[in-house]
């Protein structure tokens, strides 16, 4: 969804760091510490590897990067007291002291992600396709039933993706541990948390997860396997899926440190990179190069984070990337955007037919996604700019720098044991953030264009801190130059027909209305030979499903997709080859059941809506195989040479 111009920019804050006033209650309640981090992650960087990229599809965006952008005020106590009761890295409860400290370490996890989260972006262009990483801020947010939720304020998640990454950074609640061991994202420490995953039919044994940091790795799971049946049902129904996933911290803050038995896990070394599991990314304190973030609000080019964090996991995308079917990924993430264009369509793209009129429909329609895409290619270029290279970006790398320079004072103390070096480093800290407003309270109610003028030397040391001022102002620049940058105009070229055309809009709804439009003054109604009430089923399953494809007498038939449902919760999909209403020949079928963990997985032959012939099964926790499978039951090792395998 896209922002609108008149939204009240007072329901929205990102309320900013306002670490440094932090620090200065630290440099009194903490004397013995040093916050010393890792030198190096456990993602290495490989600068060889380079992507390969075989699908079919123009449309097709390879990575999306979701990240928390912005907070809504009706959601910020339920996103502090979410936040600090679900503390990574030691049990924390807060008392009326400490309650303020935390609530500035909770609004500092949001502002340092927006900054974060450029890097990651940045590196990836730089690595990928011209317009083939994209940007999801998301606003952070209550949802229908006043939980925390979050949801995306760009349409980038209507595009298909090979995968998507989860992504932000992070520091423990309670101020007093800042020198510990807890999670710290302040001055050169860091501390990155990374999910990927993708639509399910790309990893179906884990729902689509393939990577999650320790922490989130149980709301993860519980995520992707709603999204699954969000999914499942849309299409059992006939009907666009409505569900929207929050962003897995957001999911993680709500659902709370809750233990999913039986999830297939495998740690970040090579030992087993070939099992069906999720990789398990370690909670990470890294200290980033010191003389580089020293240098940060000097020379923008610097980024520390890219070069102790970001290239190596930016292998490590690049590397699933390599690993993945494109195709197999993006299949119904671009039959939902071909619905939203055509609904005839998307479900004659279900059946894979090569019939000449659909094929050719079907470029058209996607030459128009692949415009969208780069629409919001423009977009994340544009937000990218305003954040990282703008005043916003300015403000966090002197805040980062002055962070570290505190930091660096602090370690020096905690050797000397010198209190009257800390007093003097205390009254310079005590006017770091600059105000003069004496109405603290009504802040946002005054003038904020003039207050942030007044502002606008941020690390100036010429007078007294405003008490609730500073926590905010680094936030409001960012929601301030956030807004056009999203709703910039943007024009997009495009070969169409026999000619080229160009499509302007100020914003995504505009954009495709007018791609609308022109889809539909060029296409006539698709004519279709198949039935919208033909029967799939499954000789183990007593319930009749849903078929999308070719039809004979009522019973699935041809190429199509099939699905199931039964009255105890089991399941099968099933995209492939049909005859008298069961799976026959050449398919991929996926099995859940809700007693096990996971779903197994199926691609090869089949006959009489089993499994038979050489399949290549995937299942969780094991190693996918190559079988011989009679009538649905295992017969042993099947021949590589054998094995027909789905063209998606």
């Amino acid at each position: 969804m896209t922002i609108d111009k008149k939204v009240d920019m007072r329901r929205l804050s990102i309320l900013g760091s306002g670490l440094a006033l932090l620090f200065v209650l630290l440099l009194l309640s903490a004397c013995a510490g040093t916050a010393k981090g890792k030198k190096a992650s456990v993602f290495s960087y490989d600068q060889t590897l380079t992507v390969a990229d075989d699908s079919k599809s123009p449309a097709d965006a390879m990575v999306i990067i979701r990240y928390p952008a912005i907070l809504d005020e009706d959601a910020v106590g339920a996103y502090y007291r979410a936040f600090e009761q679900n503390a990574i890295g030691a049990a924390f409860q807060s008392d009326t002291q400490t309650q303020g400290d935390t609530d500035l370490i909770a609004q500092s996890v949001i502002a340092k992600s927006n900054y974060f989260a450029m890097s990651l972006f940045r590196q990836l262009k730089q690595e990928l396709p011209a317009n083939s990483v994209l940007l999801s801020p998301h606003l952070v947010t209550l949802d229908d039933k006043d939980q925390l939720s979050s949801r995306p304020l760009l349409a980038t998640e209507e595009i298909p993706s090979v995968i998507t990454i989860d992504f932000n950074v992070y520091s423990h609640p309670d101020p007093s541990k800042i020198m510990d061991a807890e999670p710290l994202t302040l001055g050169d420490i860091v501390t990155p948390l990374f999910v990927i995953h993708a639509n399910h039919w790309l990893r179906p044994s884990t729902y689509g997860l393939l990577l999650s940091s320790t922490p989130l790795l149980n709301s993860a799971w519980n995520q992707s396997e709603k999204e699954v049946e969000a999914e499942f049902a849309g299409n059992l129904e006939e009907s666009i899926q409505e569900y929207q996933r929050p962003l897995d911290f957001i999911g993680f803050l709500q659902q709370g440190p809750t233990k999913i038995p039986g999830i297939p896990l495998k740690s970040m070394d090579l030992v087993r990179r070939e099992v069906i599991a999720v990789e398990q990314y370690p909670v990470e304190k890294i200290q980033m190069d010191g003389t580089m973030v020293a240098n940060l609000a000097s020379d923008r080019s610097v980024d520390p984070f890219a070069e102790d964090f970001v290239k190596g996991a930016s292998t490590r995308i690049v590397t699933a990337l390599n690993r993945a079917n494109h195709d197999r990924a993006t299949f119904f993430p671009r039959q939902q955007a071909l619905a939203r264009f055509d609904p005839e369509l998307a479900t004659a793209f279900l059946t894979r037919s090569r019939d000449e009129s659909i094929s050719a429909r079907l470029r058209m329609a996607e030459t128009l996604l692949e415009a969208e895409r780069k629409f919001i290619g423009a977009q994340s270029d544009n937000l990218y700019q305003g954040v990282y290279e703008g005043v916003y970006g300015d403000q966090m790398r002197q805040m980062i720098s002055a962070e570290y320079r505190l930091l660096e004072k602090r370690r020096s103390l905690a050797r000397t044991q010198n209190m009257s070096t800390a007093l003097a480093i205390l009254a310079m800290a005590g006017s770091v953030y600059a105000g003069s407003n004496s109405d603290s309270g009504n802040f946002f109610r005054s003038n904020t264009m003039s207050n942030i003028m007044l502002l606008s030397s941020l690390w100036a040391m010429n007078s007294a801190m405003n008490a609730r001022a500073e926590s905010k102002i680094i936030g409001e620049n960012f929601l301030m130059q956030m807004a056009p940058a999203i709703n910039r105009q943007v024009s997009v070229q495009l070969e169409w027909l026999d000619s080229r055309q160009e499509i302007t809009a100020h914003d995504f709804s505009e954009f495709r209305n007018k791609t609308l439009a022109l889809y539909q003054s060029s296409i006539r109604s698709l004519e279709q030979d198949t039935f919208r009430q033909c029967e799939f089923s499954h000789p183990d399953m007593a319930a009749r499903g849903r078929w999308y494809g070719g039809c004979f007498g009522g019973l699935a038939s041809g190429s199509g997709y099939g699905l199931i449902l039964d009255e105890d919760g089991k399941t099968i999909e099933y995209v492939g080859s049909a005859e008298s209403g069961m799976a026959s020949g050449t398919g991929a079928m996926i099995v859940r059941d809700p007693q096990e963990i996971g779903a197994r997985y199926y691609e090869g032959d089949f006959k009489q809506g089993r499994p038979d012939g050489v399949i290549w099964l995937e299942e969780p926790g094991r190693k996918p195989r190559i079988r011989e499978f009679r009538a649905g039951v295992d017969d042993g090792a099947g021949e590589e040479s054998r094995l027909q395998r789905l063209r998606f």
